[in-house]
């Protein structure tokens, strides 16, 4: 658990998590480990941490001022060093399906599948969020980390992860340079990248549902912050240039099953005008020719194979897309609000876009699939506050 002053959430998730691995593996030693970000002179996590109710070992490592991808770096190197065969990385700050019974929530689902993959590598536990906060996810980061993972994530930070022991060393291969590759940002599309080209396996769950608090607090984020795309987008291109491993890929989806939102919702209408604004500022910043949003994913396509070249600047790519990504933003959100919300008719087009970039990459692509037969809408409860 890489956290910094988690006092609020650290030991609801260390119980949680510790259940959910013992209620799939009752025989085995169980150990949680609390990498502590925190001030050196700040208890309050820890102190959290030893009061948590756990069956198992625990113990803490503090690493104080670090980034979340240092941490992580730390707990895999603990987890090396003790020969761990799983490795469960529980992100502190969502303390999702806490009242469930422990063989039944997100956490304990993974493990299944990690242990029943052919060459286990890892499966993600994804996060519910409203559809306006993913919206990064949905039109750039999905389709353009496919050709490499071979997977349509549902959410590209995989902030919550379970790892094979074979995976562990793949992660953390001094030849990767996963700092390089901006997993201290909070995010673990490096460890993906690597676990992948290792040639083991990547699956994901379910959406895990977040508490209510939680939920709230991801309400008011700010759907269109640069400084939290920016590294997504600097990792997604990167790996474009990662060659594909010697086995056979697996078709991909275009559309993966979402997040099970209601039909009709909207964002609230102030958080919609400064997306709009933020939108038509981007555009006239990046003086966007007339039919860049209908072109897309043309913008998507040019990045992806500009960043196969040998001196491509990451960089320079990376804002080139973030704006490309703003001035294609604009018409479709407009487009989403007269069809009222994140309905059939918004999807669609964000479907044909992927499938669109997908086949313009080579990717192998799995049978048809409408984007109604994939939303997921029955698979997954609705989300907190939206009925």
């Amino acid at each position: 658990m890489p956290a910094q002053t988690r006092a609020d959430t650290v030991a609801a998730v260390a119980e949680y998590t510790e259940r959910a691995v013992l209620a799939t593996t009752p025989a085995r030693s169980v150990s949680t480990v609390l990498v502590d970000t925190s001030a050196a002179d700040d208890r309050s996590t820890r102190s959290s941490f030893q009061a948590a109710r756990l069956w198992g070992s625990r113990l803490e490592l503090g690493v104080p001022g670090a980034e979340w991808g240092a941490a992580v770096a730390r707990g895999l190197r603990h987890a090396a060093q003790i020969g761990a065969r799983e490795v469960v990385l529980a992100d502190s700050a969502v303390p999702a399906d806490l009242d469930a019974p422990a063989g039944h929530t997100q956490i304990a689902s993974a493990l299944t599948q990690l242990r029943a993959q052919e060459r286990p590598g890892v499966v993600c536990s994804p996060l519910a969020a409203p559809w306006w906060q993913r919206l990064l996810a949905i039109h750039v980061l999905r389709p353009m980390c496919a050709p490499t993972l071979g997977v349509t994530l549902l959410d590209p930070q995989a902030r919550t992860l379970v790892l094979s022991g074979t995976a562990i060393p793949a992660a953390l291969a001094p030849t990767w340079g996963l700092l390089r590759m901006s997993w201290e940002h909070g995010h673990g599309l490096g460890i993906l990248a690597a676990v992948c080209q290792a040639g083991l396996n990547l699956g994901q769950t379910l959406p895990r549902i977040p508490h209510p608090d939680v939920f709230a607090r991801s309400m008011r984020r700010d759907p269109l912050d640069r400084n939290d795309a920016a590294p997504l987008l600097r990792i997604a291109l990167r790996m474009a240039s990662i060659p594909t491993t010697a086995r056979e890929p697996a078709p991909v989806v275009p559309w993966v099953a979402d997040l099970g939102l209601i039909r009709g919702q909207l964002p609230p209408p102030e958080v919609f005008t400064a997306m709009l604004t933020q939108c038509v500022q981007a555009g006239h910043e990046a003086a966007a020719p007339a039919g860049v949003a209908a072109g897309w994913p043309e913008p998507l396509l040019a990045s992806w194979h500009t960043a196969r070249t040998l001196r491509a600047n990451i960089p320079a790519l990376t804002e080139g897309l973030w704006l490309a990504y703003l001035a294609r933003l604009g018409p479709w959100l407009r487009f989403a609000a007269s069809a009222g919300g994140y309905t059939l008719p918004a999807r669609t087009s964000v479907v044909a876009a992927a499938r669109q970039f997908l086949l313009a990459t080579g990717t192998p692509i799995a049978a048809e699939q409408t984007a109604d037969d994939s939303y997921g809408e029955d698979l997954v409860p609705p989300l907190p506050g939206t009925g």
